[in-house]
């Protein structure tokens, strides 16, 4: 069995704003990198095997403090990979987000409502699986190459991690708020007695926030055990909590379900793993991270800004504003995946 711990990023500038930014290329802010640092900081003691990240800045970045703070000698590797970037919100990329524009399945202004002041096109949330802006994606898409993400990196691990304990052997996803709450339920879709689990059940991270799932073939035991982990402890209200995984994966399923009969009459013997969510949002490693006074970050709350913020969090987070912005690194290129190892970029065959 493997770990797979998905990570969502610092927050970037463009969380800051009122605009759809899926593919659009937004630096971290300067607090968001602090959150980062502080990521890398709390799993500095867990061996992770493979970090897989989003070649985007913002998760790229994230990944980068992750992989810094593992130990000399033992620094996984880093596979970026396009395949799990964020929801690609197509002509809306960079435009001004509206909420609903009304609490139907109709989802009107898919192609965009001008402000009759301003003369700027603003594209309201559309409802559904299947809705999306011209030449973006829906998020029956995200599932599908967040799918291909998984077969292709990790469930490589998974098959030769089999009877291997809990800490063992540790996989880390980098990656954006719906494309990883896409991912798990992927995941779940290959799981034997998975079928009916719903990607909208693990939404709602902060940034930095993470996830986590023991995943192991079929006839194995997951047994977790957070110990194994390595991980530093916290006394504070945002420490990691027991139950919440605990109760989230026993309306799953059991950690070792049966063999199902799925829609066709037949069971479902052709799956070959099992999953289970054992924790969900979690950022005690944030206890300290405190954001720079003045500037922006004095500004009231605006209501605006915290819709859509839970939005691209998958709903419930809530940030105040940034004062300044950190300056862009450079990522590799998203065409392809690639193995980063200390800085340097290999292109995978």
């Amino acid at each position: 069995m493997i770990t797979l711990t998905l990570v969502r990023h610092g927050e970037s500038t463009d969380n800051l704003k009122t605009c759809w930014a899926g593919w659009k290329d937004a630096p971290l802010s300067n607090h968001g990198l602090n959150q980062a640092k502080a990521a890398g900081e709390f799993f500095a003691g867990v061996h992770i095997h493979t970090i897989i990240t989003s070649p985007l800045k913002r998760a790229f970045t994230t990944a980068q403090q992750i992989h810094k703070n593992q130990p000399d000698g033992a620094k996984p590797p880093i596979v970026t990979t396009p395949l799990i970037r964020e929801q690609h919100f197509g002509e809306a990329e960079g435009h001004p987000w509206m909420a609903p524009t009304s609490p139907s399945s109709t989802n009107s202004g898919r192609t965009g409502i001008i402000d009759p002041k301003t003369k700027e096109k603003s594209y309201p949330v559309q409802y559904g699986r299947q809705a999306k802006f011209p030449a973006g994606e829906c998020l029956e898409d995200v599932a599908a190459r967040t799918g291909e993400a998984f077969d292709t990196f990790v469930m490589p691990i998974v098959r030769e991690s089999e009877g291997k304990t809990c800490g063992e052997v540790n996989v880390f996803f980098v990656s954006h708020g719906i494309a990883i709450s896409e991912t798990i339920g992927s995941i779940f879709g290959k799981c034997i007695g998975g079928d009916k689990v719903q990607p909208e059940s693990w939404r709602g991270l902060k940034n930095t926030a993470w996830t986590r799932l023991v995943i192991g073939m079929k006839g194995e035991t997951l047994i977790y055990v957070k110990e194994a982990m390595k991980e530093p402890s916290s006394s504070s209200a945002a420490a990691m909590q027991d139950d919440t995984g605990a109760i989230i994966a026993d309306e799953v399923g059991s950690a070792n379900p049966p063999l199902t009969e799925g829609e066709d009459g037949q069971p479902d013997a052709a799956k070959e793993i099992l999953a289970k969510v054992v924790a969900v949002n979690q950022y005690a490693h944030l206890e300290g991270v405190i954001r720079q006074k003045g500037g922006i970050g004095s500004l009231a709350h605006d209501e605006k800004q915290k819709a859509i913020t839970d939005f691209f969090g998958g709903g419930g987070s809530k940030h105040d504003k940034v004062e300044a912005t950190a300056a862009p690194i450079p990522v590799p290129a998203p065409e392809s995946a690639q193995t980063v190892v200390d800085g340097d970029s290999i292109p995978m065959e």
